[in-house]
């Protein structure tokens, strides 16, 4: 990596680099950890290092020999703090049939708070350990530290094939792996398929079967994996994920998921917004998520799209759906869920099937300043639609979608990266959300500051 300009797309690549990969210097970023195979051009062994106090693993002491190095750990971690102010929202209609708008405090929170330890045994075994207390910005209470990765690999084929077991981040398009190491790419927000209030599928899994082969003067980089999940029958759901990485410049791939069998909420209503792809409210659900995604990175230019699709087989529980009662569902809603809009009335339709649709394009431009800083501005475009969630977040909802008049929205959003050194990175953003309420089109702004670093323990 070039240490002058850092480019995003070098970035990048660190992120996706493997756990004993080279030692990062100063000016370089540190290694995400949970990232895809090595890039091109990326060393699948460390550099000779020196072993461990006391330990020589074996080597003959007379000879001129470098000692074989069994253990190698990485000890690091991403600290994230974030602002938000949302302008006016639409909170409902009144009684001459007149949208009411809601007043919106700003908000104070430590999206990312990580700490990780990624290692290797005898070069060849690996391991990662990700802490994090996201969201433990607030003064109410602390957040308490949850486990968020925690597996161990051994390759089974050298490069081709190796497996990963334990509670690991899943392959699914460009960004599920890497959404802990905000510092490193650029926007603040997840794309929407990954949003926590309105999660297309489960972050984590417990078993992936993963490898790379080189074809042409490019890798082709694959993955199957299955876990609990959110299954509730003896059916194990099943992920894929392949792209080709042409030279470090083009990423094109695709990713798959299907529960097989049936799926439950693991979030009842009123305890949150669900925590993979199952709503709070149903009894049970069988979906799949499929499409593709592509990324451009030049020397300076970052260029992001991602597009997917879910449909859904569900069968909501009556039971759940009377609590919706309380939710301060709109017009349309309360048709969707009741019999004639009435609770009284009972549950419309306990079978129900429905689509839920996503899509983004993002780009950023890296213009350095100096030695290491570098400025990026980006922009973003958003689409999401879901027609089965609403408003209340308590309730299960996501307070986007779910406050249209037809469960969809559009969000447009420009800021920019100002990075005094590769690891620190100061992000300023704005957006603006569109949407139809009430019968009419509806724009409200947002506006962002994340003030982000990485850091590593040294040696």
């Amino acid at each position: 990596m070039r240490t002058r300009t850092a480019p995003l797309w070098a970035l990048s690549l660190t992120l996706c680099a493997p756990a004993w990969a080279q030692e990062p210097t100063p000016t370089d970023p540190i290694p995400a950890g949970e990232g895809a195979e090595a890039a091109p051009g990326t060393p699948e062994t460390s550099a000779e290092a020196p072993p461990p106090a006391g330990d020589w693993g074996g080597g003959d002491w007379g000879s001129d020999a470098v000692p074989e190095t069994i253990f190698e750990t990485k000890v690091y971690g991403f600290i994230d703090s974030y602002w938000e102010k949302s302008a006016k929202t639409p909170e409902g209609v009144d009684d001459q049939g007149r949208t009411v708008w809601e007043e919106n405090p700003s908000e104070f929170d430590v999206l990312n708070f990580n700490v990780m330890v990624q290692g290797s045994v005898h070069q060849k075994y690996r391991y990662f350990i990700n802490i994090a207390a996201p969201g433990a910005g607030g003064a109410a209470g602390d957040e308490p530290l949850a486990l968020r990765n925690a597996w161990v690999e051994a390759p089974l084929a050298g490069r081709y094939l190796s497996a990963r077991v334990g509670k690991l981040y899943r392959r699914f398009g460009l960004y599920n792996e890497i959404l802990d190491a905000s510092p490193t790419f650029i926007g603040i927000e997840p794309p929407e398929i990954f949003d926590k209030d309105h999660l297309m599928l489960t972050r984590t899994t417990n078993l992936m079967l993963h490898g790379s082969a080189p074809v042409g003067d490019s890798t082709l980089v694959y993955s199957v994996s299955t876990g609990n999940d959110e299954r509730i029958d003896e059916k194990p759901p099943i992920g894929a994920d392949v792209y080709l990485d042409v030279r470090g410049v083009l990423r094109l791939g695709s990713s798959y998921y299907d529960t097989r069998g049936a799926a439950g909420p693991m979030i009842a209503v009123g305890d949150g917004s669900p925590r993979g792809g199952v709503v709070n409210w149903m009894a049970e659900d069988r979906y799949k998520v499929m499409g593709g995604y592509a990324q451009l990175t030049t020397r300076a230019l970052t260029l992001q799209g991602e597009y997917w699709r879910s449909p859904h087989e569900a069968e909501r529980s009556p039971d759940a759906v009377a609590q919706l009662a309380d939710a301060g569902l709109n017009p349309r809603q309360l048709d969707r869920y009741f019999v004639n809009g009435d609770p009284a009335q009972g549950t419309a339709k306990e079978q129900v099937s429905y689509l839920i649709e996503t899509a983004y394009v993002r780009a950023g431009y890296q213009l350095a300043v100096g030695d290491k800083a570098s400025v990026t501005p980006y922009g973003q475009w958003d689409y999401y639609r879901n027609p089965e969630t609403i408003k209340e977040k308590d309730f299960g909802g996501d307070d986007e979608a779910g406050v249209a008049d037809d469960n969809q929205f559009v969000k447009y959003t420009a800021g920019l990266v100002i990075r005094p050194v590769p690891q620190v990175a100061l992000k300023v953003d704005g957006s603006a959300h569109q949407f139809v309420f009430n019968g009419e089109p509806v724009y409200y702004p947002e506006a962002r500051v994340s003030l982000s670093y990485l850091w590593q323990l040294k040696d």
